[in-house]
């Protein structure tokens, strides 16, 4: 029975050894990407009319991210949803010179907006999606806030 004993446990150390080796934890980690809006509500210029702004999109948990849309959802000052815009990868690297987002890292565009003639903004709902290096779907939300004209 001794014998046998040992080699139980001599068969679980080995199991175990193999599975730290082998970098066994659990399942792949998720991206997580966030972003920021500077200034955020973003005042509106007097020289010409367009609100200016800086996005920041980052990674905080280790994996790379391949951006693949933005949606831009824009509403007016009766909070009415009036425009939908989609941003795909072409446009996308024309804004960040990249859709690659890798791990621990961040990507950084200034941009502006200028409202149509006919409508007055008051915020847009920005979502990012994209596919992180473990294939895994990612998405993220901010709101940004327009100060009126």
């Amino acid at each position: 029975m001794n014998k046998e004993k040992r080699m139980w446990i001599a068969l679980f150390l080995a199991l175990t050894l193999m599975v730290i080796l082998s970098g066994c934890s659990g399942l792949p980690k998720t991206a997580k990407i966030n972003i920021t809006i500077d200034p955020n509500p973003v005042p509106c210029s007097s020289e010409d009319g367009k609100w200016y702004f800086t996005m920041n999109i980052s990674e905080s948990n280790g994996v790379g991210v391949t951006l693949t849309s933005i949606r831009l959802d824009h509403y007016d000052q009766a909070e009415q949803l009036y425009n939908t815009q989609f941003l795909y990868e072409e446009d996308i690297i024309d804004w960040f010179e990249s859709n690659y987002l890798p791990a621990f890292s961040s990507l950084q565009s200034d941009i502006y907006y200028t409202a149509p003639v006919d409508e007055s903004a008051k915020y847009t709902v920005l979502t990012i999606e994209g596919v992180d290096d473990n294939e895994n779907p990612i998405e993220a939300t901010v709101r940004i806030d327009f100060l009126p004209q």
